[in-house]
C-alpha cells in the first residue's frame, strides 16, 4: 500500500449499533442528538451540518464522508473507496456529492446488498492504493482516471483540476491511461485530462470553462493575471490577447456572513466593484458568471464573444465529445 495521504480532509465520528446500544442510538436519533448516515450508523448534528447559505453541499459531503467512515467497519471485506467518493477523501472539488458510496471490491455482491453503494470489481495493484485517515481509498492518480472513464466529463473535469490544484501531473495521468487503452469512453477520458487546469479554484470555474470549452472556442488562461493602478489582479478566467476577463461570481460573498463570521456583504460589493474599475482602466472588459447561467448557457457564451473576433467565434464547433451539462 502506499505512504498514507497527507491531504487534510475531517471525516466525521461515527457510532455504529453494532458497537453501541441499538435502542440508545434509535432514541437518540429520534431526539435529533443523533443522525443516522446509514443503517446501523449515527453521528452527531454538528459533525455533518453545516451553518450559513452554502450549507447544503457541505452537509452532503459530510454525509458521504461519514458514510464512508461506517462501511469501513460495517462491511466483512477490506474495502478500497473509489471515485467520487474517493475524490472527496483526498480532499478534491466534485461537482455532485455522490448519493452512493464507490468502492472497490473483489468479490461479487449478493442480491441482497446494500443499495447506498455502488460496488467496483477488481483487484487493485498496491501503488493504486492510499490511506486517508485510516481508510483505504484510491490513489489521487487512479481515482481521477477511473472518474475520467465512467463519470460525465463535467464532473470528471472537476476532480481532475483539482488533482493537478493539489500537485498531481498531467503526464502521471495520462501514462496511467495509456495502460488501460482499449477501455470504453478512453477518447474522452483524455480529452477530459488534457484539458484539466490546476488554476481553477471553484467547481463553479471549471463549469465556465467548460461551456467555452464545449462550444469549440479557444482555451482559455486560468487566474490571468492583469496589472492595474491599484495592483497585481488574477481574473477567475480569460483571453489576454483579446483582453477579456471572465468572473464567476458567488452569490455567497454578497450574503451577511457568507464567506466567514462577520463578513460583511456591503465592504465585499464596493471592493468588488473598486476591483472591476482597475481592471477596466488597464484596458480590460469583464464579464461576469453566475450560477444562474445555467439556464441560458448560450446568452452567457454571447456575452463572452462579443469581445472576441469575428473569425475566431464563426470557426467555433461544438466538441462531440463534451455533452451538455
Amino acid at each position: 500500500m502506499e505512504a498514507t495521504s497527507t491531504t487534510a480532509v475531517a471525516i466525521p465520528t461515527v457510532f455504529l449499533a453494532h458497537e453501541h446500544d441499538r435502542n440508545q442510538l434509535s432514541l437518540e436519533s429520534r431526539r435529533g442528538t443523533l443522525v443516522r448516515v446509514r443503517r446501523g450508523a449515527y453521528c452527531e448534528p454538528h459533525s455533518i451540518q453545516v451553518d450559513g447559505p452554502a450549507s447544503a453541499p457541505r452537509e452532503k459531503r459530510n454525509r458521504e464522508l461519514a458514510r464512508a467512515r461506517a462501511l469501513h467497519s460495517q462491511l466483512l471485506s477490506d474495502p478500497v473507496f473509489s471515485h467520487t467518493t474517493a475524490a472527496l477523501l483526498l480532499g478534491c472539488l466534485v461537482w455532485t456529492v455522490p448519493d452512493r458510496t464507490h468502492l472497490y471490491q473483489s468479490y461479487r455482491a449478493s442480491g441482497r446488498a446494500a443499495k447506498d453503494i455502488v460496488r467496483h470489481r477488481g483487484d487493485l495493484p498496491s501503488d493504486d492504493v492510499v490511506t486517508v485517515e485510516g481508510l483505504p481509498v484510491t490513489s489521487l492518480a487512479r481515482t481521477v482516471v477511473d472518474c475520467a472513464l465512467t463519470l460525465h466529463p463535467l464532473e470528471a473535469l472537476v476532480i481532475a483540476d483539482s488533482a493537478l490544484a493539489l500537485g498531481l501531473e498531467r503526464d502521471e495521468l495520462l501514462t496511467m491511461l495509456d495502460a488501460r487503452s482499449g477501455r470504453r469512453g478512453i477518447r474522452r477520458a483524455r480529452l477530459v485530462i488534457e484539458l484539466a487546469d490546476g488554476g481553477s479554484q471553484s467547481a463553479w470555474e471549471t463549469w465556465v470553462r467548460y461551456q467555452l470549452l464545449r462550444a469549440g472556442l479557444p482555451r482559455p488562461t486560468t487566474q490571468m493575471p492583469v496589472r492595474t493602478d491599484r495592483g497585481l489582479f488574477h481574473t477567475d478566467l480569460g483571453y489576454e490577447r483579446w483582453a477579456l476577463g471572465i468572473e464567476f461570481d458567488g452569490l455567497v460573498k454578497y450574503r451577511p456572513n457568507g464567506v466567514r463570521p462577520g463578513h460583511d456583504p456591503a465592504v465585499e460589493y464596493a471592493n468588488e466593484r473598486a476591483r472591476t474599475e482597475a481592471l477596466r482602466r488597464s484596458g480590460v472588459s469583464v464579464e461576469r458568471a453566475t450560477a444562474a447561467d445555467r439556464s441560458n448557457v448560450r446568452e452567457m457564451l454571447s456575452r463572452f464573444t462579443q469581445h472576441l473576433p469575428p473569425d475566431v467565434v464563426t470557426r467555433a464547433r461544438t466538441n462531440p465529445l463534451l455533452p451538455s451539462a
